[in-house]
């Protein structure tokens, strides 16, 4: 297939094969041999496809350090979102057909957050899973602003993550609950007599004590940084995870005390543990994003309605 595309008055063809190329090597971190293995071609191909298209517009679409490539140029960046939308465009082709042709089969990926998979996403899963048997349904866990280049370049279908996705004008979000942070403490400890208790515990006593939180970039670890610093405080961040069970286990241990989402609070996996709800951290939005360019498949409609039904549970 070709499409024609007509530059200053000149004819040029350029095949969908060498936007495709342009596409799989950006998506695969410009690794030419992963990219030739996912497409079972051999890298040289890749490279002449490459070549070609380069030759067609007179310019580099790929930075380079020797033979290996490192980046886009300026036109090769110019061009990378109209080449993600032809391929959506391609996309919502292939799931029409598929849907038309047999509505209840096919894969569906997902990419979201730990704490999304871990403690919000199991029930939704399960039910998605019994409505649709012959669907794969494939978790990727990812941080925030990976999540939506991965709907952007479409590596995942659904994006689900607080943070990111509605930076992105790409992107069609759909709100899916609120939620905020909850100090998590031991049973023994002084602070827990407050368990409960709505900011039961302040800022500067918050800040006296070691903190274990999330690594930077996830679950709202911004706003937790950003509120100590306009309070004038700096807190004892002894430890950093990006997994709510991790820093859970390091609060039992007596590390210090955690802060987690509300949601990632689980008094069943950690009976020894209690929380103090906070607000003054701010209250967060879940999303869930698809491509607004595109369609997904009906049963990735449903998972979506599956989520927004759950809404108010949390």
């Amino acid at each position: 297939m070709a499409i024609d595309v007509v530059i200053n008055q000149k004819h040029l063809q350029i095949q969908l094969k060498q936007l495709e190329t342009v596409w799989h090597t950006v998506v695969n971190g410009y690794n030419l041999s992963q990219a030739a293995e996912l497409l079972h071609t051999s890298q040289s191909s890749l490279s002449k496809q490459i070549s070609a298209l380069e030759h067609q517009l007179k310019t580099d679409v790929f930075t380079r350090q020797g033979k290996r490539l490192t980046g886009l140029t300026p036109i090769g960046k110019s061009l990378l979102p109209h080449i993600e939308a032809i391929f959506a465009e391609i996309r919502t082709i292939e799931n029409l057909s598929l849907d038309f042709n047999n509505a209840q089969e096919g894969t569906l990926t997902v990419a979201t957050t730990h704490t999304q998979a871990r403690y919000v996403l199991p029930a939704i899963v399960k039910e998605f899973l019994q409505k649709f048997p012959k669907v794969n349904l494939v978790l990727r866990q990812a941080d925030p602003e990976t999540i939506a280049q991965m709907v952007i370049r479409g590596q995942a279908d659904i994006g689900i993550a607080t943070e990111s996705l509605l930076a992105n004008n790409v992107l069609r979000c759909h709100r899916y609950y609120d939620w905020s942070h909850v100090v998590i403490v031991p049973k023994n400890h002084e602070l827990a007599q407050f368990a409960g208790v709505v900011d039961g515990v302040d800022l500067p006593n918050l800040a006296s004590f070691p903190i274990v939180t999330y690594h930077g970039g996830f679950t709202g670890r911004g706003s937790i940084d950003k509120t100590f610093e306009n309070a004038g405080l700096q807190p004892n961040i002894v430890l950093a995870a990006l997994d709510s069970d991790v820093i859970s286990t390091y609060v039992s241990a007596g590390l210090g005390v955690g802060i987690v989402a509300q949601m990632a609070y689980d008094p069943k996996s950690y009976p020894e543990l209690v929380a103090i709800p906070i607000s003054y951290f701010g209250k967060f939005t879940s999303w869930i994003a698809v491509r607004d360019d595109s369609d997904i498949r009906k049963f990735g409609t449903e998972f979506i309605k599956l989520c927004q039904a759950q809404f108010d549970k949390f």
